[in-house]
């Protein structure tokens, strides 16, 4: 891998894991939750925030953080710092990022990206985008999937400067974009058609961040979700299939002569996933023929070349217990992993912080529906 690649990687965890220099500064809201003593060094981050999606129509998209340094977990700390925001964060959190000394949130419902200080968790800006889903950055400008705004029945990525909140355009893309990522001044865009059965994508948009137009589509498996960019500088994507006869699955694509082309399928099911180094981290399920589900926590070791299936990331047994499993996270620093529980989808969910090994620390619980994290570094 070129060191370009590796700076490429390396600038994509940053966003999820840039800088907070301390613990939010913010009045303590009704509601704090502490459970047990799990204070730490965090492996050189002070903390995290947790977006809560909430239920389609509810208003109920609430913010939580999570201090290394105190070891508390407090709840809706949004409506605490911002008490003169009458709508609160809005409806249906999609996306979290950590960017330039800011919180970025997408708000799907609410169509909006609405923009925080890290530090502060105090309100700055919004930027209005219809249907916004996930959220990346090149430079000062940030770009956002959007279900609507491209030609025909297509989707679109909206860019906007983060200093004036200005948008600066946007390009059509394939049917319900999803996940976004970027390499060198390249953005790559999963393509989904989700709501579209049988008529589903299954290409990635290729976009020149210098023109903002659509260069390429790379061919993968159908309604694709999730994509991050790994160390080596490969393409890793999640697919949900077809809920029939086409199962979900994860597909990496690697470049040749700065081509991306897929060139390994791995045959597991993938609702989220993460990478951190040299390893990626995803949950998934499968459904038997009366609706019952099977839920998995698997581990991939990634090499240049190629990959190897290393189990589930739980091994004490506490998988189990967790009813509903949304979203993983990894703390960089101290390998500590984070799986989050949505429960019943329409009330309080939880969030469980497991070590490196796999063994259960401690658990919180969260706002409803946990759907997102992103680590403050010190």
């Amino acid at each position: 891998m070129t060191k370009f690649l590796k700076l490429a990687a390396i600038a994509l965890l940053a966003i999820t894991t840039a800088s907070c220099a301390d613990d939010p500064e913010i009045p303590e809201p009704e509601g704090t939750i502490v459970e047990g003593s799990h204070a730490s060094d965090g492996g050189g981050y002070t903390g995290f925030y947790l977006l809560n999606q909430g239920n389609m129509g509810s208003n109920k998209c609430t913010l939580d953080y999570f201090s290394y340094k105190n070891g508390t977990y407090t709840r809706n700390i949004y409506s605490a710092a911002n008490p003169d925001q009458i709508m609160e964060l809005g409806d249906v959190g999609n996306d979290l990022a950590i960017y330039d000394g800011m919180l970025f949130i997408v708000v799907n419902g609410s169509n909006k990206v609405e923009i925080l200080d890290a530090a502060t968790a105090k309100h700055i800006a919004k930027v209005d985008i219809s249907s916004p889903r996930s959220i990346a950055f090149y430079g000062n400008i940030a770009y956002v999937t959007s279900f609507v705004g491209g030609e025909g029945d297509n989707g679109s990525v909206v860019a906007f400067d983060i200093y004036s909140f200005k948008k600066l355009g946007s390009v059509s893309v394939g049917r319900m974009p999803e996940g976004i990522t970027v390499i060198g001044n390249k953005l790559y865009v999963a393509n989904s058609g989700d709501y579209q059965n049988p008529d589903y994508k299954n290409y990635i948009s290729v976009i020149d961040i210098a023109t903002l137009n659509e260069t390429a589509k790379i061919d993968g498996p159908i309604n694709l979700q999730h994509i991050r960019v790994d160390y080596y500088g490969s393409l890793w994507a999640s697919s949900r299939g077809n809920y029939a006869d086409k199962a979900s699955c994860l597909a990496r694509f690697t470049a040749k002569d700065g081509v991306f082309s897929q060139t390994a399928t791995v045959d597991q099911a993938v609702s989220n996933m993460t990478l951190t180094n040299d390893k990626l981290y995803s949950i998934g399920s499968t459904y038997d023929e009366n609706w019952n589900a099977t839920y998995s926590y698997n581990t991939l070791g990634i090499t240049g070349n190629g990959y190897s299936e290393e189990g589930s990331f739980i091994t004490d047994g506490t998988e189990k217990d967790i009813t509903a499993p949304y979203c993983v996270a990894v703390n960089p620093g101290s390998g500590e992993i984070y799986v989050t529980d949505a429960k019943n989808y329409a009330s309080s969910g939880s969030v469980l912080c497991y070590s490196k090994e796999g063994k259960l620390l401690w658990k919180a619980t969260t706002g409803d529906v946990p759907a997102c994290i992103a680590f403050c570094k010190k």
